[in-house]
């Protein structure tokens, strides 16, 4: 018993330590202003930087796949995002539609 359960404090610690382990889990979903987008393929929203991963789905005002450059800033957004090393990484970008339907 008394390993078992030496065994959990261990690997609970090295978790705690190597906290992106935890957080990488993690999809935060948000909204915002986009207002800017750089030449590095990072964007502004809501004054706070984001990487996009080169995998993230980029959806326009018509509900249609385009590539990050293609969205006009300013503009609002739903966003979803991960902590990873290197920062925020957005795994899907969604621009909201000029008119929102009835």
């Amino acid at each position: 018993m008394n390993k078992l359960l030496l065994i959990c404090l261990v690997l609970l610690s090295i978790f705690l330590i190597n906290g992106e382990v935890i957080a990488a889990s993690q999809i935060i979903k948000d909204k915002g202003t986009l207002t800017s987008v750089e030449g590095d393929g990072t964007v502004i929203i809501d004054e706070k930087g984001y990487k996009i991963d080169p995998s993230a789905r980029i959806i326009d005002k018509k509900g249609k796949k385009a590539a990050i450059y293609n969205l006009l800033p300013p503009t609002k957004v739903y966003f979803e995002y991960e902590y990873a090393k290197n920062g925020f990484v957005i795994k899907l970008i969604e621009e909201f539609p000029e008119i929102l339907p009835k």
